[in-house]
């Protein structure tokens, strides 16, 4: 055991530190992404806000050769329109402004960027980082890369607290839990072998619950319909897909501003008082999902904002979400991303994500050095060994020769 974790550390450590550090930054993205580009999210008109059939139509005549897919639509006082368009290369093959940000006033456009822009220029920064995060920046294969990294992570969470546990007794007797509890002291340090071993359990216990619950969620995130889903859906009882709900009065087409009345009327009847503030396009031009209903464009805490379909031909409500709701299965994938991103608790938990990415960070650190010094201390004793057993003349020669070879 103790050699597979030191090894398994040894291995995922670089990537550990960069996914630890970059999700550290990831958990405030759009607050640092606001600081470095205000002029891209901020706005004087305050109060201003237009229907979301007209703010759809200007982009789309402003950009017609690219495709609408996503459109954050109703900001808090002071914010801007946020919408992303299917990407584009122009005559020369240079990638096309994809990512836009409009005056909610008039939809005037304020400005824009490459969603997927490299790397560390002000406009991009944070969004390369998060990037980094979850798939290092190298598209599909980077995800495989982060979900095996996640999934390994995760059962070395579990080999590493068995390593910490007293080698002997066993839980049920009465010297197991003071015999543990020297595991999550850091001790008056000897060496710094010890001050960093100490570090490395030590925050690895204190942290153990959020560092195993990040590893998990990440699998979940990054290997969600080829790993985690099917897994869940086939260990864990799951609830019955809700059925279509028809639109009162019968089938009829609707524009953008009746579906958003339509979801708006159908959340409000289910104890949700916000109003749609973001919408997600399909490929299907009859389909619209408003997947973030907030009155101050943020995503609420807790397990997240309800998502609804609307069928825009026929106004009826295709599919509707609000977490948490349903069996155990259902309860279990829908706490994966609020517990990631820590807005499972709201500030506190986004302030506890952030220091557990750092505490990774440490933690992959804080092993490898154990290694190295443990290493030169086995290294040093293998040459005492070899020295004592060796006879004086010998040394003698060998040193000899060695001055001759210099």
């Amino acid at each position: 055991m103790l050699l597979l974790h030191r090894y398994v550390g040894l291995v995922l450590a670089p990537l550990l530190v960069v996914i630890g550090l970059t999700g550290s930054v990831s958990v405030f993205r759009v607050e640092l992404d606001r600081m470095l580009n205000p002029d891209l999210f901020i706005t004087p008109h305050k109060d201003a806000q237009l229907p979301l059939s007209r703010i759809v139509a200007v982009i789309r005549s402003q950009h017609p050769d690219q495709s609408l897919i996503a459109v954050d639509y109703r900001p808090a006082p002071g914010g801007t329109i946020h919408a992303y368009l299917s990407p584009a290369t122009d005559k020369s093959g240079r990638s096309r402004t994809d990512e836009l940000f409009f005056d909610p006033s008039d939809a005037h456009e304020m400005g824009g960027r490459i969603a997927e822009g490299c790397c560390l220029g002000r406009r991009v920064l944070i969004p390369f980082i998060y990037r980094v995060h979850y798939s290092l920046a190298a598209g599909p294969i980077g995800l495989w890369i982060i979900g095996i990294t996640a999934l390994v992570w995760s059962l070395d969470c579990l080999n590493g607290l068995l390593l910490t546990l007293p080698p002997v007794t066993p839980p049920w007797r009465r010297g197991f839990w003071s015999g543990w509890q020297k595991a999550w002291v850091i001790t008056r340090p000897r060496s710094a072998l010890r001050l960093f071993f100490d570090l490395h359990r030590a925050f690895g216990l204190w942290l153990w619950i959020i560092l195993l619950g990040m590893a998990v969620s990440g699998v979940a995130l990054a290997l969600g319909p080829q790993v985690f889903q099917p897994v869940v859906r086939t260990l864990f009882p799951m609830a019955e897909p809700t059925p279509p709900v028809p639109r009162p009065g019968g089938a009829h087409p609707l524009n953008l501003d009746e579906a958003e009345s339509r979801a708006y009327d159908y959340v409000v009847a289910h104890g949700v008082s916000a109003r749609p503030a973001a919408l997600l396009l399909s490929s299907a031009a009859d389909s619209a999902m408003f997947y973030l209903f907030s009155n101050d464009d943020s995503f609420p805490a807790g397990f997240g904002s309800p998502m609804i379909t609307v069928n825009r031909e026929t106004g009826a409500i295709t599919q509707a979400e609000f977490p948490p709701h349903g069996r155990l299965g259902d309860l279990i994938l829908q706490v994966q991303d609020p517990f990631h991103s820590g807005r499972l608790a709201g500030l506190v938990g986004r302030i506890l994500v952030c220091l557990s990415g750092i505490a990774t960070a440490l933690l992959s650190v804080t092993g490898v050095l154990i290694w190295q010094r443990k290493r030169r201390a086995r290294a040093q004793a293998a040459l005492k060994s070899t020295l004592r057993n060796t006879p004086p003349h010998q040394i003698a020669r060998s040193a000899s020769a060695q001055h001759s070879r210099d």
